[in-house]
């Protein structure tokens, strides 16, 4: 099963300019299985009958702006009320019993998180294939994500429809709830993939 665990749409981030039928659309086009909305500091997109909308497999995750920069978490029901810094919303995510990842952490222009990487308690994952990356980028989290021990997550970042899918995760078997999505990223049988001009999705190593 292949995740997109990184997705942005336009009803709650700004940025984005990727409805939420489109990513469905563009998400069945390039062969997913499912999609994870990760929209900025905002789990709003889970409120109402919004995902109803669509009958195709969508999970509502978060990328949280930290002090240290920007994180994605999964199985939230709340955020913080304050502006954390990185350990704090590691720390809020886990009496949550979320999943805590690393958002492309040495992104040039964002890498302050993964200049302090060293540092944090209980991370769980860090995102090493994301599509708005150069390589150069996700070579330098492939390589942290394995001194630290961390499972390797993949995700598009996408904020328009092209994007969608050009980086994923590959599950070993059927997730079917926020809950099957936490215990295999927890247990590390899940890793991140690329989309190859053939369309298929495989491992990228690089560094």
């Amino acid at each position: 099963m292949i995740i997109d665990l990184h997705v942005h749409e336009e009803l709650f981030s700004a940025c984005s300019h990727l409805s939420l039928e489109d990513a469905v659309t563009f998400a069945r086009y390039h062969g997913l299985d499912a999609i994870c909305i990760t929209n900025h500091d905002s789990l709003d997109i889970a409120k109402g009958d919004y995902l109803r909308t669509v009958s195709f497999p969508v999970f509502v995750g978060v990328e949280l702006s930290t002090l240290q920069g920007d994180m994605l978490a999964f199985g939230l029901e709340s955020l913080p009320s304050f502006k954390p810094t990185a350990q704090e919303f590691i720390d809020f995510v886990a009496g949550q019993n979320g999943f805590s990842c690393a958002a492309h952490p040495f992104r040039a222009w964002n890498n302050v998180l993964g200049n302090c990487l060293d540092s944090l308690h209980g991370l769980n994952g860090m995102e090493v294939l994301n599509g708005g990356n150069i390589d150069y980028e996700n070579a330098q989290a492939v390589q942290a994500c394995r001194q630290l021990g961390l499972v390797a997550l993949g995700g598009s970042d996408a904020h328009h429809r092209r994007d969608i899918g050009n980086c994923a995760t590959w599950f070993p078997e059927p997730v079917t709830s926020m809950r099957d999505l936490i215990q295999t990223m927890k247990s590390g049988r899940c890793r991140p993939v690329m989309r190859y001009p053939d369309g298929t999705y495989r491992n990228w190593e690089n560094g």
